[in-house]
């Protein structure tokens, strides 16, 4: 068996409690969890930020649930397990009332206090070695699976539908509370980046051959805690059985230059400096005049 498979059977199977909630101090990522990242599909980064640092996430999203911060443009979606009304369950930039059951709210890179954790300086590093100096956001999401509830995910990759003009490849998770598989945490399929060529596994004979539950690795994380995966690797959750949210932000990075080639649509650049996408896209029309 190939070492780097040795490797990822050892640590899923360390229990999450040995993992260790110290804060990463290197702000690079070594040799070995690059060639993790290309080998597996995905590298655990350990915790980045202070307890206390997480939970002013935590306090701001909710703030913006229940709309005490608005932001114009800001898309959001109530969890169609909890809000019983269908017609508020569309992912629209429309607040749909008071409520800290959303199941996703994007566009989070318009907060200047989630604006700053997408800028941390670990991110930069990634970002400059696998996309380079210019760079922007498909999207910065906040996802929730709230208490006794959620939405199930089907087996998929990201980035195959996205359409975008310059390929995308990384995806950066963290997880705002602990995620453990009673609560429906990220499950992954290694090494699928490279093995599986189709978007989505919904068939049972897909699900047999590219997801069996012998090659399922349960993301169980800490409070803060960091993954960093292909935007290909397969992946899906089920839902909360717990009386506590589970919460997590997923941050998709792409190069600065990207459009989506159907609709001409900009994006968000974060790096080297903040531009918004409409900002983005009136430079470029600018360029073209």
């Amino acid at each position: 068996m190939p070492l780097m498979r040795l490797l990822h059977r050892y640590r899923e199977d360390i229990p999450m409690a040995m993992i260790g909630t110290n804060l990463r101090q290197n702000s690079e990522l070594t040799g070995a969890e690059w060639q993790e990242l290309e080998e597996i599909g995905y590298v655990r980064l350990g915790v980045i930020l202070s307890e206390g640092e997480i939970d002013r996430l935590c306090d701001r999203i909710n703030e913006i649930m229940l709309g005490k911060i608005r932001y114009e443009g800001m898309r959001m979606q109530l969890c169609p397990s909890a809000s019983g009304a269908e017609e508020m369950t569309g992912f629209t930039a429309r607040h749909k009332g008071s409520s800290l059951k959303y199941r996703k709210i994007q566009e989070l890179e318009m907060d200047p206090l989630f604006l700053k954790y997408i800028q941390h300086p670990l991110f930069r590093h990634i970002t400059r070695k696998k996309i380079g100096e210019k760079v922007g956001v498909f999207r910065s999401m906040f996802f929730n699976k709230p208490a006794e509830g959620g939405v199930p995910l089907v087996w998929h990759q990201d980035g195959r539908s996205w359409n975008l003009s310059i390929p995308e490849e990384i995806t950066i998770y963290t997880a705002l509370d602990p995620q453990t598989r009673e609560n429906g945490c990220l499950t992954v399929i290694p090494y699928s980046h490279k093995e599986c060529p189709i978007h989505t596994v919904d068939r049972e004979d897909d699900i047999q051959k590219y997801a069996p539950e012998e090659k399922r690795a349960y993301m169980e994380m800490d409070k803060g805690e960091v993954i960093l995966f292909k935007t290909k690797l397969l992946h899906s959750s089920l839902v909360n059985t717990t009386n506590r949210p589970r919460r997590a932000f997923s941050i998709a990075f792409i190069h600065g230059d990207a459009y989506q080639t159907v609709s001409g649509e900009r994006y968000p650049q974060v790096f080297p400096t903040y531009r918004a996408a409409r900002e983005n896209q009136a430079s470029v029309k600018a360029l073209n005049t």
